[in-house]
């Protein structure tokens, strides 16, 4: 199912609609991520309707439930191929990622933050993995952990493959693997060599990484949708954020001493501007 087929479906119901399941009807028309990145009770929430309602109305566009109708939605978006919501220049995009910031903060909380900082600061390395789009992601997560603990290590480097990188791993390593959907071709491999090694994985994605993540130890997943052509990576890189500053907390006298030798070592190297 692709999105202009999501709005194809409800034009050619709309006349069978009731009243209230058009109102839930216009609402996906005008952006149908609503139903990836909603429950049924947000959409009737915000149509005025009722969880009845939208059920009716998921099952008029041919669908058995609301999870098939993510599952088709999820399978479709995770090609990673640009679309924008009709009208998108007036959908407000503060409500959007206000969403996705719920939805991933509520996966990092069922995580475990303190028990995944206390995870971060006991292994003797770190290996943060991240490609393509996931780089940048994977670069400030790698970026930001440097600052608290050492050997923090990000792979693979450009021109180089994660071999060299994974080789070694064991059971006291830590390993985050960065994903974004139009995902590198192997990371599912990725993840189930690393997990293979005894190393503690941590799969840090969006939705359609679910599958990828299942054998890792912990997935936290953030939406990325935006009703604008392009993802946002907003709320990946907030969660980023919060990982890396439960870590600074955890990390405790010897986080802060890491953290001033670090700006020492910049001083000495004139490094940063106005250093």
């Amino acid at each position: 199912m692709t999105v202009p087929d999501v709005r194809g479906r409800i034009d050619r119901v709309w006349e069978r609609l009731s009243p209230a399941e058009r109102r839930v009807a216009a609402m996906i028309r005008h952006d149908p991520e609503l139903l990836l990145v909603g429950t049924s009770a947000q959409l009737a929430a915000e149509s005025g309707t009722s969880k009845a309602t939208v059920s009716r109305l998921v099952r008029s566009l041919g669908f058995q439930d609301a999870a098939e109708v993510r599952q088709n939605l999820m399978s479709a978006r995770g090609t990673g191929l640009p679309w924008a919501a009709e009208d998108a220049a007036h959908v407000d995009q503060r409500a959007v990622e206000a969403r996705n910031l719920d939805v991933a903060f509520a996966s990092l909380a069922r995580a475990d933050r303190p028990r995944l900082a206390r995870r971060v600061m006991r292994a003797r390395r770190v290996l943060v993995v991240g490609e393509r789009g996931a780089y940048p992601i994977a670069l400030q997560l790698r970026a930001q952990l440097a600052q608290v603990r050492p050997d923090v290590r990000i792979g693979p480097s450009p021109g180089q493959r994660l071999g060299e990188e994974v080789a070694d791993l064991d059971r006291r390593d830590l390993v985050f693997i960065v994903t974004v959907r139009r995902h590198a071709a192997g990371v599912d491999r990725v993840v189930r060599h690393c997990v293979g090694t005894g190393a503690d994985v941590v799969v840090l994605g969006d939705p359609t990484a679910a599958l990828i993540a299942a054998p890792a130890a912990t997935a936290v997943l953030c939406p990325v949708d935006s009703p604008s052509a392009f993802d946002s990576m907003a709320a990946l890189f907030a969660v980023v954020a919060a990982i890396t500053n439960d870590v600074y907390e955890a990390s405790g006298p010897a986080g802060r001493t890491r953290v001033e030798a670090v700006a020492d070592a910049y001083d000495t190297l004139g490094e940063l501007a106005g250093s």
